[in-house]
């Protein structure tokens, strides 16, 4: 293992919490199985050669990592030296989330990755000496852990305005960037301005539209494919549109996948070969890129009602369709000549809204609400709520069996696996969350409750799955910490106005908010593991969406006053704004 840079281990605080007190013998958990640390493991490892360290540590996680630096001084210097903590952290990610880390990493140049480092440190010998180790298997995870700690340490930032996207004063409802952070989406949501924008960044930095994307029909979603090279759009019109970037910068139609109906989604497969949709006249489609740039029809899926939504499972292999009210909710597979075919499906028993596989593709969430003849539409206190989240769990036989039933009494409005498929959260249209966990037994557990005093517009986990974030309309939004398999809460920020959205920044230590108020907040974790108001941008109407880029150096918000704005992220020497703390 090569020589890590010094700096970077002067900071193991980085992790989730803050650090203990050394002292003479501390337990921890490390790999499932209760250790303990002391001044003892010193005699045992001394006389083992480096490499050998190297290769206990490297079985280790991030916490037990940490505690063995603080408390092992043979291992401690092993740790100093080496890669260990930055490695650690990043192996945190699921491996999806660090390709894409990767992919935003090696599409920049070394001039570009000393200007992002140079954003928030003056410290040229560190910049030098991380940018020339970009051919080591080990960068991402160095750089990222290096530029996370930076950003943690500013007290403040400093936000420069690099653009504004205008739709001429009708309302923007969300703006997105692509995952290399050069192109960005921008789409109405206005009746009769069915327009949405690809806007991108030219060598001079400055931001220009590239195409404008017409429907004739509310835009339900505009998304761009994991490669950057593709956008796809679904509309009222009965229309999707696939959007390809060319190589002399422009963006041009590719196809027009034409429905009966509404198109309710399209979504990408993890590679961006394959688009699936969804619509109302009970189909959804696959197509798939050809090698010469085309695209052209794979697969037809029927329902015997409308279809709500179509997903790929995180592997590219299968797509799970949520059809309306009582059709079964069924897996389709691609097989091995490319053809697809129903590999599973699930009963439905109850009006559902939305049904989505978990990372792992072992699991299927189902959101729902009994039929309107149940007793339980108006149940009395002894029975059951009657809006339900059910997870499925897929046994070896092939077949999706219940595993829980979470209800709810008010409609459920989201409900998402977190990153390793271990957490659910619920949020209700009224004011409450749930996080359920899953136990070594397969069962399913409640870990939390989040109360809000209104309407929970969101509820998010970080990539890393270790922090959740809610937002709500009683103008606050809330961020909880997984610590010891306890979810506790960590702070609470306010508004003044009710929020709309709260989501993580790629790194999982920053959030932005975005509010009624006309404000979205970039707040970040610092150091001592404590949340803070690092930044706030300001527009002349209610602020609908606000989301990092995948480098965590920019944000775009989209707006009602009709205005996207692109601010990029530095940091500066001010005190920050302070949040109010939760229970640690």
């Amino acid at each position: 293992m090569t020589p890590g840079i010094k700096q970077i281990n002067d900071n193991s605080n980085i992790v989730d919490s803050p650090g203990q007190p050394q002292s003479e013998q501390t337990t921890a958990t490390g790999m499932g199985r209760e250790i303990t640390a002391s001044y003892q493991c010193e005699s045992l490892l001394k006389e083992l050669p480096k490499e050998v360290k190297y290769k206990v540590i490297d079985y280790l996680d991030l916490p037990t990592v940490t505690l063995l630096k603080r408390t092992c001084s043979e291992l401690s210097d092993v740790i100093e030296e080496g890669d260990v903590l930055a490695k650690a952290w990043y192996h945190r990610f699921p491996s999806v989330h660090q390709a894409q880390l990767k992919t935003v990493i090696s599409k920049k140049d070394n001039n570009q990755l000393s200007d992002w480092l140079g954003r928030f440190t003056n410290d040229k010998a560190l910049i030098k000496s991380l940018v020339e180790r970009r051919e080591s298997d080990e960068f991402p995870a160095i750089f990222y852990f290096t530029i996370t700690r930076l950003m943690s340490e500013c007290k403040a930032f400093e936000l420069v305005e690099e653009s504004e996207i205008s739709h001429g004063g009708i309302g923007i409802e969300s703006a997105t960037f692509s995952g290399d952070g050069r192109h960005v989406v921008t789409k109405t949501n206005a009746i009769g301005h069915d327009i949405a924008k690809i806007s991108g960044q030219d060598i001079s930095g400055s931001w220009d539209v590239k195409a404008n994307i017409v429907h004739t029909g509310l835009i339900n979603s505009a998304t761009f494919s994991p490669d950057c090279n593709h956008l796809v759009t679904a509309s009222d019109d009965h229309k999707a549109k696939i959007y390809g970037h060319s190589a002399d910068g422009s963006w041009k139609e590719k196809v027009t996948i034409t429905h009966d109906h509404v198109v309710s989604s399209a979504a990408f497969s993890p590679d961006g070969t394959l688009v699936v949709t969804a619509s109302y006249d009970h189909t959804a489609k696959i197509y798939g890129l050809e090698a010469n740039g085309s695209w052209v029809p794979k697969a037809r899926i029927s329902h015997e009602i409308w279809i709500l939504s179509a997903t790929f499972s995180a592997d590219g292999r299968y797509v799970i369709t949520t059809p309306g009210r009582s059709d079964r909710v069924k897996i389709h597979g691609q097989q091995d000549d490319g053809s697809w075919l129903e590999t599973g499906s699930i009963p439905n028993d109850s009006r559902v809204t939305f049904a989505a596989l978990s990372p792992d593709g072992a699991h299927v969430l189902i959101i729902g609400k009994m039929p309107e003849n149940d007793p339980l539409m108006f149940p009395p206190p002894s029975l059951d709520p009657p809006y339900t989240v059910k997870i499925y769990g897929q046994k070896a036989d092939g077949f999706w069996e219940p595993e829980a039933d979470i209800r709810h009494f008010s409609s459920v409005i989201s409900a998402s696996f977190s990153p390793d498929s271990s957490h659910i959260v619920t949020a209700t249209i009224r004011d409450t969350v749930k996080v359920f966990s899953q136990k070594g037994d397969g069962s399913w557990e409640p870990k939390a409750i989040i109360c809000h005093e209104d309407l929970v517009t969101s509820a998010t986990f970080s990539a890393s799955g270790r922090h959740l974030v809610t937002a709500s309309f009683d103008k606050t939004v809330k961020i909880y910490g997984l610590k010891d398999g306890v979810w506790k809460e960590k702070a609470t920020i306010a508004h003044d106005g009710e929020v709309n959205s709260a989501v993580f920044s790629a790194d999982g230590r920053h959030v932005v908010t975005a509010s009624v108020d006309k404000t979205a907040k970039i707040i970040g974790q610092q150091i001592d593991g404590s949340w803070v108001v690092k930044a706030s941008i300001s527009h002349q109407d209610e602020v609908n969406s606000a989301t990092f880029s995948a480098d965590c150096c920019h944000v775009v918000t989209a707006s009602q006053d009709g205005v996207a704005k692109i601010t990029e992220i530095r940091g500066a020497l001010v005190s920050p704004e302070p949040a109010q703390a939760g229970s640690d």
